[in-house]
């Protein structure tokens, strides 16, 4: 696990979107030929590998231009203060550059910039489609740049490569291996939009007053470490600067707390997703768990506000719970609880539901039982014939390779062929029967194959012991 943000920056029509894309392996970006169609910042995963278990976070942020070639005219230019934000905030940036337009007075002015405020960084050439891109790379090197990485987003040529160089570089820095210091304390993020009473959840639940409380949203602007003892086991509350809605976020100072948010549920071990009871469930609260969700983080739905709450009946809760797990598909299974800040009613709950979903996230079966249902959920429900090679899924061994989220692997006749519909199966089943029906899990098919290689490694190591 190598976390980390890698901010994507360079001018207009560089390639930036496309890049993210590839990066993050989603179209989540507009990609367009239009320069400036990118304005605010954009999150997402890049995974180095299959199992999500290691990889980091990539911002694509808008491109941007001035006449004068001067940062102090951008002060007033919003998409710079987008840009700067992610700068500033990120662990490594990616400076991009365009193979086929050359070098421009922009691209050393930002490169300057990111030298003069000392940010580590990345330089690669993009669109390097053919000989003739390849040729013009010298006068890049202007720049004083040693190494320089070339790449065609379009074509997905030295991405990988890329990718590895990125997560190499984000190891290398001495500052990330300080973000998840004291190994066994569980860290919870308190995350959720602005005024939703993260601040007030986190004073009750440590006793007292070490958050700022006001009625204007957005008073948390820092994420805020608060270390607890629960059950004779350490624990670091996170409270974090609530989340706008991307229109509504005008100041700098606010933008950074966006992404202090944003890497407070990448710290986390446990996630606590405050909601407003009267607003209930926003388009942002649900962006929200579905980075916690891609994150594998486990997830506590929190309700806050519940004792003002109009026209509340014996069935209220339920209904509610159910009408946020129909929204939330990502999240169908994360516990909801009820509470308010201002009464304390249910409050105490919080500390014993993150100290289950931590306990549960971490939990390992044995192969035996995992395997035991697998061949149960096969019985009841047997896997459709595939039609293109008429031959029915044939499942061998399966084992838990991963925790935090609990990771399966399935060995299997056809591993890229199971219908999408029998996988979100066995994952309900495994989720329910394993003891993880709180969490996110992970299942990975693999080919036969690499059972006889899983079997032949383990003869090499019994070997070994023996000697």
């Amino acid at each position: 696990m190598i976390n980390g943000i890698v901010a994507i920056v360079g001018r207009p029509n560089v390639g930036k979107s496309t890049l993210f894309n590839r990066l993050t392996v989603s179209d989540d970006a507009i990609v367009d030929d239009r320069p400036g169609v990118t304005r605010d910042r954009l999150y997402g995963h890049a995974w180095l590998d299959a199992e999500k278990t290691s990889g980091f976070m990539v911002i694509d942020t808008g491109g941007f231009e001035t006449d004068d070639f001067k940062f102090q005219p951008f002060a007033e230019n919003l998409v710079w203060r987008q840009t700067e934000a992610a700068i500033k905030e990120s662990d490594l940036v990616l400076l991009i550059l365009d193979g086929k337009s050359g070098m421009n007075p922009h691209d050393r002015q930002l490169k300057r910039y990111l030298e003069e405020i000392k940010k580590p960084h990345v330089v690669a050439v993009n669109k390097v489609d053919g000989p003739e891109q390849s040729q013009v790379m010298w006068e890049f090197f202007e720049l004083g740049v040693d190494d320089l990485i070339k790449v065609s987003a379009a074509h997905n040529r030295g991405v990988g490569d890329l990718k590895h160089q990125l997560a190499e570089e984000l190891q290398a820095l001495p500052d990330l291996a300080q973000v998840k210091s004291s190994n066994d304390a569980i860290r919870i993020a308190i995350v959720g939009r602005p005024n939703a009473g993260k601040s007030s959840i986190l004073n009750r639940m440590i006793g007292e007053d070490r958050a700022l409380v006001s009625d204007i949203a957005g008073t948390t602007r820092d994420s805020l470490d608060t270390p607890l003892v629960y059950n004779n086991q350490s624990y670091v509350l996170i409270d974090t600067a609530g989340i706008r809605r991307k229109s509504k976020i005008n100041e700098r100072l606010e933008s950074l707390s966006v992404m202090r948010s944003l890497r407070a549920i990448e710290r986390a071990d446990v996630v606590l997703l405050v909601l407003d009871a009267v607003q209930g469930l926003t388009e942002q609260d649900a962006r929200l768990a579905d980075l916690a969700a891609d994150r594998g983080k486990p997830v506590g739905i929190v309700v806050n506000k519940w004792d003002i709450f109009p026209d509340k009946e014996s069935n209220t809760a339920k209904e509610y719970a159910a009408a946020i797990h129909r929204e939330l598909k990502t999240l169908s299974y994360a516990p909801v609880t009820f509470v308010s800040a201002l009464t304390n009613q249910r409050v105490h709950q919080l500390m014993s539901l993150a100290e289950r979903l931590a306990h549960s996230a971490k939990s390992r079966v044995d192969t035996s039982e995992v395997n035991r249902v697998l061949r149960a959920m096969v019985q009841e429900h047997t896997p459709a014939l595939i039609k293109a090679k008429s031959k029915r899924v044939k499942f061998y061994f399966a084992t838990q390779v991963a925790v935090s989220p609990p990771t399966i692997v399935v060995f299997c006749n056809v591993a890229n062929e199971i219908h999408e519909s029998y996988v979100r199966y066995m994952t309900n089943r495994f989720r329910r029967d394993l003891g993880f029906a709180e969490v996110p899990i992970r299942l990975i098919f693999r080919p036969k194959s690499d059972v006889r290689q899983r079997d032949a490694e383990a003869a090499a190591e019994a070997e070994e012991s023996l000697k």
